[in-house]
């Protein structure tokens, strides 16, 4: 919480009136409060600037409003929440020790009090309180059918508020609700309190690089809901809980500290899961050393139980019957028959088997983490195969989630591997080339992979954007015939033409998800100060912490890329947005994000304090400018992607 500002009782007074004056006429609309904004853009405010789409009735206290503002002075910024009340005393309390509390009076001579209560996104429990008791219209909700952004948030104070900015104008512009934020990997980018405490930030790659707790991202999606004024609703997503591990002992670790997250979780309202480690990869007939069909049957066998053998052989002997179509409305439909032969049946239940038994169990517990905090037990849930090995197939997602439906875990969003690459734009040539960036080809070098190329050349005219659309047309008719969406990962970086592809594949039903690009704007604007600038230097800091990392092999294998992009000139240059960032240091480009959780060791005044902390502290005007473009580019992507 920062430090307390001078109030000016003036201005207190006049936001008084001007609450009375739309709220005496009766109930709250959502143009009153535009009405409220209006009045409150007339005003020259210096002492207060309040969000008035926030404003909120007490359900219980007929007359008490509530009000989230920023109270400020030439330094400083203090989040709060306004009570304003007229004529008698609270008769229920809902917060204790107000910042203070002010008799007002208005011009017409209306007496009231107002009384402020911290507000700042790690107020937690007033936070809370007001979204449950005083405006539950701003908790998350499932998603289900819609179409979404899933916008990520490594800096949820900079980019929620931008991101809600952004669904308003698409809500407007396009008449449609594509609201999915509050979005990070639960067990990679976010952590518990505990863990996160204990991270000293000399590891890039641990857990918690954010330094953004699960429950501190869920919190500020809140408060950005509340002061957005934000009442269409939205999904909070905990994102990629990941199952690791080579032993049984690791294993079963990992599965309990995935469980102890879902717990910190229980308040989202969709959860992504990730067993793709425990994929059987030999099963695959695309592995290098694939299994001959009689080893996949004796590891068949040893796997299942003969109950479960059967079961398996016969719910998947039966035909499957899909529709197809043109991806237009109106549009031409067909449908496609799918069958398993006893060779892919067993291949793919020796692949997912592991994987599928550890999502069954990780739905019950969220479930059952729901249930124990006395919340709503429906939410969305998201068996992710997209960081597989290999790129998934029609059968594959058909398998996967049939598999979980049949057993009462069903799949409302689809992610498959498509082969996106974080951070980056997706080859439209097979060559690689200094203009357009790495081909097809190259693209897909050390990747298990080995149907993509031939594909595209021989049934695409060496045209990748063209299979892309055709392999995502058929994916998503497979999601939607489980009345599911096409989830994509990885979505930043992507170019027009490659969303345009998915736009039109999809049919517009698209949960496209994104996070680095949001926070690479946030540097982006960073490294675009004046050479010698206090926060130009803190952009290279970060740059020269990462090298120093890749020095000493801390990215693995990717750490020796570190010093070729410096040898091509590109030490400092994230590269063109606008063109997937092709022409820029993609090391940095991927890691110098994970620098927010290290400590800014070289400081040159001696503040080792962690990246995250300092970049929470960028001026105004600097702020305004990554919202704005962390706006425009939520709103360029769903113009893409509608379909």
């Amino acid at each position: 919480m920062a430090k307390s500002v001078p109030l000016k009782s003036d201005e207190l007074s006049a936001l008084s009136e001007q609450v009375f004056a739309i709220t005496r006429g009766g109930k709250l609309t959502d143009e009153s409060r535009a009405h409220l904004r209006k009045d409150l853009e007339s005003h020259d405010f210096l002492g207060v600037r309040a969000y008035a789409g926030s404003l909120s009735e007490d359900p219980a206290n007929a007359g008490h409003y509530y009000l989230a503002a920023d109270l400020l002075d030439h330094q400083t910024i203090q989040p709060a929440l306004l009570l304003v009340r007229f004529g008698a005393a609270a008769s229920y309390p809902r917060f204790l020790n107000p910042l203070f509390s002010v008799q007002t009076k208005s011009p017409r001579g209306k007496e009231g009090i107002m009384e402020g209560y911290a507000f700042a996104s790690t107020d937690h429990a007033p936070i809370a309180t007001f979204a449950r008791d005083i405006a539950p219209v701003f908790l998350p909700r499932p998603q289900r059918a819609l179409p979404a952004i899933a916008a990520g948030n490594r800096h949820p104070e900079i980019s929620l508020p931008a991101a809600f900015a952004a669904f308003q104008t698409i809500q407007e512009r396009f008449h449609a609700n594509w609201a999915s934020t509050v979005r990070l990997s639960a067990t990679r980018e976010m952590t518990t309190e505990d863990a996160l405490a204990a991270r000293t930030g000399e590891d890039p790659t641990a857990v918690g690089h954010t330094r953004v707790s699960i429950r501190h991202l869920y919190h500020t999606g809140l408060w950005a809901a509340i002061r957005s004024g934000w009442r269409s609703g939205y999904t909070a997503e905990a994102d990629h809980f990941i199952v690791s591990g080579s032993t049984e002992a690791e294993i079963a670790r990992s599965v309990e500290t995935v469980k102890e997250a879902i717990r910190h979780a229980a308040g989202y309202t969709k959860f992504t899961t990730d067993s793709s480690r425990m994929f059987d990869l030999q099963a695959d007939t695309r592995h290098p050393q694939a299994w001959s069909a009689a080893e996949v049957e004796d590891r068949y066998n040893q796997i299942f139980s003969e109950e479960e053998r059967k079961w398996v052989l016969a719910e998947f002997a039966k035909p499957f019957q899909i529709e197809l179509g043109s991806g237009r409305p109106g549009g031409w439909k067909a449908s496609r028959g799918y069958n398993f032969t006893r060779d892919e049946i067993l291949r793919l239940a020796v692949k997912f088997g592991r994987s599928i038994r550890l999502n069954e169990e990780l739905f019950d517990s969220i479930r059952d983490a729901k249930a124990a905090a006395g919340l709503p037990v429906d939410f969305d849930f998201e068996p992710s195969l997209d960081e597989a090995e290999t790129l998934t197939n029609p059968k594959e997602l058909l398998f996967y989630m049939h598999w979980l439906k049949a057993r009462g875990r069903p799949a409302q969003l689809v992610p498959p591997n498509l082969g996106f690459k974080k951070r980056q734009a997706y080859p439209e040539r097979m060559e690689t080339t200094a203009e357009h960036g790495k081909g097809l080809e190259d693209y897909c070098q050390h990747k298990m992979w080995p149907e993509l190329v031939k594909r595209v050349v021989e049934g695409f005219k060496s045209q990748p954007l063209a299979e892309l659309a055709s392999r995502v047309e058929e994916l998503a008719s497979v999601a939607r015939y489980f009345d599911g969406t096409l989830s994509i990962h990885s979505g930043s970086g992507k170019q027009a033409q490659a969303l345009e592809a998915i736009g039109r594949s999809t049919r517009g039903r698209v949960n496209y998800k994104i996070s680095g690009e949001l926070q690479l704007q946030l540097l982006d604007v960073l490294s675009e100060q004046p050479a010698g600038s206090q926060w130009r230097k803190l952009f290279e800091r970060m740059v020269d912490r990462a090298r120093d990392f890749a020095a000493h092999g801390a990215f693995g294998a990717e750490s020796e890329l570190s010093e070729q992009y410096v040898k091509m000139g590109r030490e400092y240059y994230l590269g063109d947005s606008s063109r997937g960032r092709v022409d820029g240091n993609l090391f940095q480009v991927f890691w110098v994000g994970n620098m927010v959780g290290s400590r800014d060791v070289k400081a040159p005044d001696g503040d080792q304090r962690f990246f995250k902390e300092k970049l929470d502290e960028i001026p105004e005007d600097l702020l305004a400018e990554v919202r704005r473009r962390n706006s425009q580019y939520i709103v360029w992507l769903t113009e893409h992607l509608r379909g």
